[in-house]
């Protein structure tokens, strides 16, 4: 079986814990590069220094707590899924965290679920990237757009699929003699026939 690299940051405070979500992620094919961290300071500092492509934390630690990981998680930026591990957090706890932001929750004592959950879980955070990367696209591909059509001594005028105009380059106002806001609540026919 191909084993597929995880970026894990384990919050955590029982390393025989740690070793057995390792073992299970081995199972699942992963190759986990973990990291563990007990406290806020030491995960502040492990999320500044490396990309992470998941967070599992516990709920309970003595000086840390899983909503405290999921809020400096949170304050930090980055979208990184985050899934509490526990082995005593009830469903009330469990749905708190959901709340706060924690992407799932998987028991201790049945550890079967992780898997699945971390799959779902990396598909999901792929494509908010992807659908923020064609965002970022979309706004620059716009940009660009405006910044020709404005260079331009033509008129550049856009409609939506209704005919309702969208767009009209500033060269309208030496050309037609109108500002191009004054058309934009105007369809394409209304814009172009002259008023009788």
């Amino acid at each position: 079986m191909d084993t597929r690299s995880l970026r894990t940051l384990i919050v955590e405070d029982s390393e025989d814990d740690v070793l057995f979500i390792l073992r299970t992620l081995r199972k699942g094919g992963y190759d986990p590069l973990h990291r563990r961290v007990e406290t806020a300071e030491e995960m502040r500092l492990a999320l500044r220094e490396q990309t992470w492509d998941i967070v599992l934390s516990d709920y309970h630690l003595p000086l840390f707590s899983g909503l405290e990981a999921i809020s400096l998680l949170q304050e930090t930026g980055p979208d990184i899924p985050l899934i509490i591990v526990s082995g005593a957090i009830g469903e009330e706890t469990a749905i708190q965290s959901m709340k706060a932001g924690a992407c799932d929750y998987v028991m201790k004592g049945n550890l079967s679920r992780l898997i699945p959950a971390v799959e779902r879980e990396l598909k999901e955070a792929e494509s908010r990237r992807a659908r923020q990367r064609a965002e970022a696209d979309l706004r620059e591909s716009e940009r660009q757009f405006r910044f020709l059509a404005e260079q331009m001594v033509d008129i550049v005028w856009t409609a939506d699929r209704n005919f309702r105009t969208t767009y009209v380059s500033p060269s309208v106002t030496r050309v037609l003699g109108f500002a191009p806001e004054e058309r934009l609540t105007h369809s394409l026919e209304e814009a172009v026939t002259p008023a009788s």
